[in-house]
């Protein structure tokens, strides 16, 4: 799965070890279960969040999907998506922040991935043209997307506004409140 360079040497191998165990696990064998559990449970917290971490998975399939397996297509996404993590989130940006970055960025990909699929379903060269019941949904879906994607950049902006430090100032009877990067 992509993002696994960036990650200590350590890191890796537990992730090896535990993927290892999980295979056996799934084969059914309830001892191996139990020490997995046991395992994952003494965890780093990198480790835990790594092992658990959905949305990463769910942004691969995405990938995978978007990019028609195409390498350099899945390549050029993963650092697009890096770069808007990174632009996104901004220098020191909160856990709150980090989550919902994560958030605008996978509803990113998907609005972008329902709009590739109507265009592929509008394109007049479409060999094999859906009903239009179908179209109707796939625009639902598409619009869905779209509305999670603007409501997921509103809460994101309306946190950093709570999380701005604000200062109240009374000068000569007039109160001024001023909000905003201090540091600048």
């Amino acid at each position: 799965m992509p993002g696994e360079l960036e990650l200590s040497e350590e890191t890796r191998e537990r992730m090896a070890e535990l993927r290892g165990l999980s295979e056996k696990a799934e084969a059914g064998d309830d001892e191996v279960r139990k020490e997995l559990r046991r395992l994952v449970r003494a965890s780093s917290p990198e480790i835990i969040g790594r092992a658990s971490d959905i949305a990463r998975r769910a942004k691969w399939m995405l990938i995978k999907t978007i990019s028609a397996e195409d390498p350099l297509m899945e390549e050029a996404l993963e650092a697009r998506l890096a770069l808007m993590r990174e632009e996104i989130a901004g220098e020191d940006a909160s856990p709150l922040e980090v989550l919902l970055t994560e958030r605008v960025v996978s509803c990113w990909m998907l609005v972008e991935l329902f709009d590739v699929l109507m265009a592929a379903q509008l394109w007049r060269g479409n060999e094999k043209p859906v009903s239009p019941s179908y179209l109707k949904h796939m625009i639902r879906w598409q619009e869905s997307a779209t509305r999670r994607y603007l409501a997921a950049i509103k809460v994101l902006v309306q946190v950093r506004k709570l999380l701005r430090p604000s200062v109240q100032l009374n000068y000569a009877e007039q109160q001024v409140n001023v909000a905003g990067d201090l540091k600048r």
